[in-house]
């Protein structure tokens, strides 16, 4: 999870337990939960005898372990599992340990125990989500009217309001919760097919012991328990990477925003909080530049389990290690990326006065797409938009400001009045607040694994009710 410098720095935020979510104890507690629910599914199965399920099972606790022996025989074995599994052997004693791992490889145990690993820390995740989404939810209620320069291509554009501005981060985010859940059935799941994934130590009864384990386990299973099918845990890790690549937006968007030159958006300031040590004015976005870091990082780990995704044959150690300890470097970006966010968008500032001076920095061409079709009610659009066009040239040269040029055309000057008009009283054109007001209205009240559907988020239904 980075240097002892840097978690020193990240002290102050609370990880909810994530930071141990692939920690040595809770990794090796995985792999024995997948060995006890190998253990007690064969049991009830007749694969092994009953009493050995039941003693094996009992011994699958991390606490049992001697460490001390352990270490000494990864040093001898050099074997990834192999250890753990003598461990347990020694632990059940001569008359069940030779029931222990029965028929099932090592990377059924690794790969399961890391996917469990997973979704314990994605139910995690999944609260952070929610809690991002009501702070979300609260800016867009708050700011459904606080007007603002759209911007396109870093351009002024058109007039909108902050909280449709968060409305669409609200949405992508619904995009990506829709997605993730997706990946997740198909991620999630368990493998115990064997060596090559034919259960060709256990014959026609693998099938059924492979429900019974995943069933014991909470997961899903692999249609095939090929160990050669990666492309599950490439999904997951890309819906997380999508999930990252909001959250870079919008640290993005706010790291920009909040520079002298903007001043519109700000992070939450702590007191006592030094940016510099040579510039002491300086306060630095430091969870922006946290979450666009994490983001690159999980961006590189994606591409990585992609490109290795391919290895050829029926299993290969060098994509098993890359998406073994790929996995676990997902799950910490993703964490880091997650849990700076929340504090983020939970204690941002808006200025709303600096938003509004900004508006007027084009002298009012920002409402030029408003002259253009009130000018093509009666010389049509596409006459309208040269000659408005002319005008914004014309201002952007220095010939005369926006609205005077404007005041110049047919019918000019009633529309050069509307838009000082808009101008004194901050209105916007389209449906600005309503998306605002619709969105933060979807998410004020949220909880983790509960996300609105396509449907619901549909903004007819929501006109049609305000009328």
């Amino acid at each position: 999870m980075g240097t002892e410098f840097n978690d020193a720095l990240t002290s102050q935020y609370d990880y909810r337990g994530l930071r141990e979510a692939f920690a040595p104890p809770a990794m090796y507690q995985a792999f024995l939960d997948v060995e006890k629910a190998v253990a007690l599914a064969q049991g009830e199965l007749g694969m092994i005898p009953v009493a050995s399920a039941e003693a094996i099972a009992g011994h699958c606790r991390y606490e049992l372990l001697d460490m001390e022996r352990l270490d000494a025989s990864y040093r001898t074995t050099r074997h990834p599992l192999m250890p753990l599994i003598n461990e347990l052997v020694r632990l059940c004693g001569s008359e069940h340990g030779g029931y222990v791992h029965w028929g099932i490889t090592t990377q059924n145990i690794i790969q399961t125990g890391l996917l469990l690993l997973a979704k314990r820390a994605q139910a995690v995740l999944d609260g952070f989500l929610a809690n991002i989404l009501q702070h979300l939810g609260h800016h867009a209620r708050t700011h459904a009217n606080t007007v603002m320069a759209g911007r396109t291509h870093y351009r002024h554009a058109v007039p909108i309001t902050f909280g449709f501005k968060v409305a669409v981060w609200i949405e992508e985010f619904l995009q990506a919760a829709d997605r993730l859940k997706e990946a997740e059935k198909r991620a999630f799941v368990v493998m115990s097919g064997g060596a090559v994934g034919c259960f060709s130590a256990l014959g026609r009864e693998g099938p059924a012991f492979q429900s019974r384990v995943a069933a014991l386990l909470g997961m899903g299973e692999m249609a095939i328990p090929s160990r050669a099918i990666r492309t599950h845990m490439c999904e997951y890790v890309n819906a997380l990477s999508l999930i990252a690549s909001i959250c870079h937006k919008i640290a993005e968007e706010i790291y920009q925003s909040s520079s002298e030159e903007y001043g519109e958006l700000h992070e939450g300031r702590i007191e006592g909080t030094i940016g510099s040590s040579t510039m002491p004015q300086k306060i630095n976005p430091i969870l922006c530049y946290g979450i666009i870091a994490n983001s690159n990082k999980l961006y590189s780990c994606a591409g990585m389990l992609m490109a290795a995704a391919y290895r050829p044959f029926e299993s290969d150690g060098s994509a098993n290690q890359m998406f073994e300890d790929g996995l676990a470097e997902v799950i910490a970006a993703i964490s880091e990326i997650l849990v700076r966010t929340e504090l983020l968008v939970r204690d941002l500032h808006v200025d709303t006065e600096r938003m509004r001076a900004n508006l007027d920095l084009s002298h009012g061409a920002i409402f030029g797409e408003f002259a253009m079709m009130r000018l093509g009610q009666t010389l049509g659009k596409h006459r309208g938009h040269e000659l408005v066009h002319d005008a914004a040239m014309a201002a952007a040269g220095g010939k005369a400001p926006f609205l005077e040029e404007l005041a110049l055309l047919p019918g000019g000057e009633a529309i050069r009045v509307e838009i000082e008009k808009r101008l004194e009283t901050s209105s916007t054109s389209g449906i600005c607040a309503e998306y605002a007001l619709h969105f933060g209205s979807l998410v004020q009240d949220i909880v983790a694994g509960s996300m609105p559907t396509a449907e619901q988020r549909n903004i007819n239904a929501y006109l049609k009710a305000d009328r």
